[in-house]
């Protein structure tokens, strides 16, 4: 994942295990949510309202030039709060045992309304008519990258 994203920006943060960390412990999919922080912040490059010292990977609470959206404290921090709003959409639970809310729009998130990718469509992003399909979509470049990166180590090993 991080060599992926490496692949287009050098300077991309080496966040790539906060997710897949992150993701276990609130069961939801780190990968495929670093690919939705790949779209989001268009490659860590930050193009958009979010600036990369708010630590905001996932353009939470970003809603136009006079609201450049959260700041988090560490890029790990903005991970779980990245990860808190997915599990916000996807579950109607509480957050894990001893886990501590950081994510400022957890509220504001009809809870459960979104279990899949897809069905963040119109509600992560508006209109986002196709925003789970562009997710998905990058998720899957980022595979077919790393697949692409094992062949290419497996044709150097000797026998």
């Amino acid at each position: 994942m991080q060599r992926f994203v490496k692949n287009v920006n050098p300077d991309a943060p080496d966040i790539a295990n906060y997710y897949l960390e992150l993701g276990k412990k609130y069961s939801v999919r780190g990968d495929v949510a670093f690919a939705q922080a790949i779209l989001e912040t268009d490659y860590f490059r930050f193009t958009g309202l979010v600036q990369p010292d708010q630590n905001n990977y996932a353009g939470i609470g970003a809603t136009g030039p006079e609201n450049s959206g959260a700041s988090f404290e560490t890029p790990e921090e903005g991970v779980r709060a990245h990860i808190q709003h997915l599990y916000a959409y996807a579950s109607n639970r509480s957050l894990p045992e001893g886990k501590e809310l950081v994510d400022p729009r957890f509220d504001l998130v009809t809870r459960a309304s979104a279990p899949t990718w897809f069905g963040l469509n119109g509600k992560w992003a508006v209109p986002g008519d196709s925003y789970g399909q562009s997710i998905i979509r990058l998720y899957k470049t980022m595979i077919v990258y790393a697949v692409k990166e094992l062949n290419r180590v497996n044709q150097n090993i000797d026998l």
